[in-house]
């Protein structure tokens, strides 16, 4: 959930850190910190708060690491934010180290003084006292002692080219441009600086320095391994105006139509059998991802008749699931890197499952360890709450409901050749935005809401109040239309808003009951459909028109003015919407 940023450059490398970090502000982060080998050792510079603490006279040295945390183990503090340092040596970590309060305990009773109340501390002085001049072999001696998970990138002024990187179960990837090598937790970290990238696998050590990038085991023998060039989709991101969620809101069109179109060139014949063969389908996501994963469950189900389990991927790791062989596991995951989505797939793999990644993140953990990978084309998503790249796992989701459907019945489903018309019908939803303004005018200083749906704008429902949840600290809940009278009533009374999503015709009028019983209560209620006659016979008191699509498709644009709600309503009581708090873009930690 942190970032972590090294450079060994040609030049100073205090401002090439500093701009990496800032490109890292997106995954969320509570201090920030860098650290600079020079003649006086190791100079830091750390702060609570903005990366933007940490600009002043950069430091002199061609050497470096930087940090951005996100709290885990002590509160936000200068004293808790990264670089950590004890003796001539300074280190950077991203994880958590399970077994930080015995090690800890250790070292007090043997002399040891903490500064921190960070895990990452112990590590630090680990290495510190295994040192007696080899640097990598004092690394390796102190993460043999680690349980849990880490990424770290170490800094010794006996070595002043050089940096130690170590991963175990948290995201290390090594860059090289004409000019500097890095090392990095998230690939836009290195966009428009690093030409060539090489991801770090677990339980691999690499070293930069002296022109060079050396991957090793922990009995330091060379791993060889492929660099390939930076994918233009992951080039850095900018936002002249506005916020980036916004930016992002207004990409949805482009997005989908980028991603459609790799799509149609992918080649999926390679899981052609599991596709065909798999007796049950799997899918684990967390947060954003795993409402769309509820949505591939729907679609798929309905279409290729299959039946597909879907999990928490935090929860599936601890189930004992029934999984096998002769099953399909599909993970979403944007980032491929969020934790407990990593360790699902590896615990289906474990098991025989073929494992299938739906990620934005070519490059990533996830793709590399699945069998096969559909990679989306959403491009860098920037702000915390996910907005586009949710829109892009929905077409990849469907785009697979289509060819498991493909490879059993050797048939399409009848929408998929209307998925062409996805991104303009995602330009129409735009439209809607004057009168989503009106009415996030109307609810900004509401403290609660309930979404409504039925069958596939269930999953609409949830995904629309997650995000008012995220960014505009609102508490919001989305439910299945039909349960609202088995015990939610209770909390509607005057003025309580209540929002449907009615983009079913068969369901419409379930939905309109459960509209009128909290109309009855009092309720403040608003209805979003592409049926006209829907709106105009509703007893709703805010009705808006969504673009119409066939309604198996309807998920991918009705969505839109949800997010685009959360985020007004978030800017009119004063928020901003890329970097809510206490949350992360990347939870790579469990």
């Amino acid at each position: 959930m942190c970032g972590i940023v090294g450079c060994v450059s040609a030049e100073n490398c205090y401002e090439k850190i500093f701009t990496a970090l800032t490109r890292l502000e997106y995954r969320g982060y509570d201090s920030a910190g860098i650290a600079v080998l020079n003649a006086d050792g190791v100079s830091v510079r750390k702060k609570k708060g903005y990366v933007s603490n940490l600009k002043g006279k950069p430091f002199a040295g061609d050497t470096g690491i930087g940090h951005t945390r996100w709290a885990t183990h002590g509160k936000p503090s200068d004293a808790n934010a990264h670089p950590h340092v004890c003796g001539k040596f300074a280190l950077v970590h991203n994880g958590i180290v399970e077994n930080y309060a015995a090690l800890r305990a250790a070292l007090v009773s043997e002399g040891e003084t903490f500064f921190s109340e960070t895990d990452s501390e112990v590590i630090v002085k680990l290495i510190s006292r295994a040192y007696t001049g080899d640097f990598f072999s004092a690394v390796v001696q102190a993460c043999g002692q680690l349980k849990g998970s880490y990424a770290i990138a170490v800094l010794c002024a006996d070595y002043p080219r050089e940096i130690v990187c170590a991963r175990q179960g948290s995201p290390l990837i090594a860059g090289a441009s004409r000019d500097a090598l890095y090392v990095c937790s998230d690939v836009p970290a290195l966009c428009g600086a690093a030409e060539y990238i090489c991801p770090a696998c677990d339980g691999e050590f690499f070293r930069i320095g002296e022109g060079e990038i050396c991957f090793l085991d922990k009995a330091g023998r060379q791993i060889e391994k492929t660099f390939v060039r930076v994918a233009p989709e992951n080039r850095a991101a900018s936002v002249s105006a506005g916020t980036f969620m916004e930016k992002e809101i207004a990409e949805i069109p482009r997005a989908l139509a980028d991603t459609l179109e790799s799509l149609q060139k992918t080649d999926f014949a390679p899981c052609a059998r599991a596709l065909r063969q798999a007796e049950r389908i799997f899918a684990a996501a967390c947060g954003t991802a795993l409402n769309a994963a509820q949505a591939f469950k729907d679609a798929a189900e309905s279409e290729a008749r299959c039946p597909v389990f879907c999990f928490a991927a935090s929860e599936f790791r601890y189930r004992d699931p029934l999984i096998g062989e002769k099953d399909l596991f599909v993970a979403v995951s944007q980032s491929g890197e969020t934790a407990d989505t990593l360790e699902a797939a590896r615990l289906a793999k474990a098991r025989g499952a073929y494992v299938l990644a739906v990620t934005n993140i070519a490059q990533s953990s996830l793709a590399a360890l699945a069998d096969f990978a559909i990679v989306m084309r959403a491009g860098p998503e920037i702000a915390v709450a996910a907005t586009k790249s949710y829109n892009c796992q929905l077409l990849c989701l469907y785009y697979l409901t289509a060819q498991i459907k493909f490879y059993r019945v050797q048939e399409f489903p009848d929408w998929f050749c209307r998925l062409g018309e996805l991104p303009a019908a995602a330009e129409s939803a735009f439209g809607c935005f004057p009168q989503i303004s009106v009415l996030a005018a109307k609810l900004k200083n509401e403290r609660a809401m309930f979404y409504l749906g039925r069958g596939a704008d269930v999953r609409t429902a949830a995904e629309g109040a997650l995000k008012l949840r995220e960014i505009a600290y609102i508490f919001a809940e989305g439910y299945a239309a039909g349960e609202l009278k088995h015990g939610t009533l209770a909390l509607v009374e005057d003025g309580f808003p209540v929002l449907a999503v009615s983009t079913s015709e068969k369901l419409a009028a379930k939905t309109e009951n459960a509209l009128a019983e909290a109309k009855a209560r009092g309720a403040f209620t608003v209805i979003l459909s592409q049926n006209e006659r829907a709106i105009s016979e509703s007893c709703a008191d805010f009705g808006c028109l969504l673009p119409a699509l066939p309604e198996k498709l309807m998920p991918l644009v009705s969505v839109i003015p949800l997010q685009y709600f959360a985020c007004r309503m978030c800017l009119l009581r004063g928020f901003d919407p890329d970097k809510p708090r206490n949350l992360a873009k990347s939870v790579t930690v469990e």
